[in-house]
């Protein structure tokens, strides 16, 4: 299923959380297409009964990666290629508020429609800022290792407030056991590669 959404979301990572969304794990799906990325997924969002947003801005990627955490916000009518944020999400009043949280830089209310543990988000209130936008901690466990997102394999897709952070792993666990059962193959090789870089490997549990 996740490998048939790539064409569409452009990722895997991506694929991963559409995938999570329409399993019902996840409230709404906040991600960044291109211009000519949009009209696939509109498409699919139309057939799939899924609701969608845009930001009333795009993002210009400070060193032109689409897992850049810096960025600076232009107009939507400036030539410039910028990526829009855009939210998904089964239920509408959702995507609309986690759209006007993101332009108000209301974080806090933002990660929490996300449907991220509180104490991430109060973490990414207090720490994110214009000179520290890569929150990203040294991998102790491979369910809060996000040093592999860039090569599109993650689990979460918040920062956690700490490596160990019990909520987060909680979800990450809850995440990869729906990939355990929809697409093994994959969430072994996800696994396998996050435990590798992670300082303390641990056994799978069962995978």
């Amino acid at each position: 299923m996740i490998s048939q959404l790539i064409p569409i979301f452009g990722s895997r990572t991506k694929s991963q959380e559409i995938f999570l969304l329409l399993e019902n794990l996840k409230p709404v799906v906040r991600q960044g297409f291109y211009p000519s990325e949009l009209p696939a997924v509109e498409k699919f969002c139309w057939q799939n009964k899924l609701h969608l947003s845009q930001s009333k801005y795009k993002v210009l990627l400070a060193d032109q990666t689409d897992y850049s955490n810096k960025g600076i916000k232009i107009p939507n009518n400036d030539p410039r290629q910028g990526m829009t944020w855009t939210y998904i999400s089964k239920e509408e009043p959702k995507v609309l508020l986690a759209e006007y949280y993101e332009l108000i830089n209301n974080h806090q209310a933002l990660g929490q429609i996300l449907g991220y543990p509180a104490c991430c988000v109060n973490y990414f209130k207090q720490q994110f800022n214009i000179s520290n936008t890569n929150l990203q901690l040294p991998p102790s466990n491979p369910w809060t290792n996000l040093t592999l997102r860039d090569q599109d394999y993650v689990i979460l897709s918040h920062f956690p407030c700490s490596s160990d952070c019990e909520a987060s792993i909680e979800l990450a666990k809850k995440y990869f056991s729906l990939l355990v059962r929809k697409d093994k193959s994959w969430a072994e090789e996800l696994f396998r590669r996050l435990n590798y870089k992670s300082k303390t490997p641990q056994p799978a549990g069962g995978v």
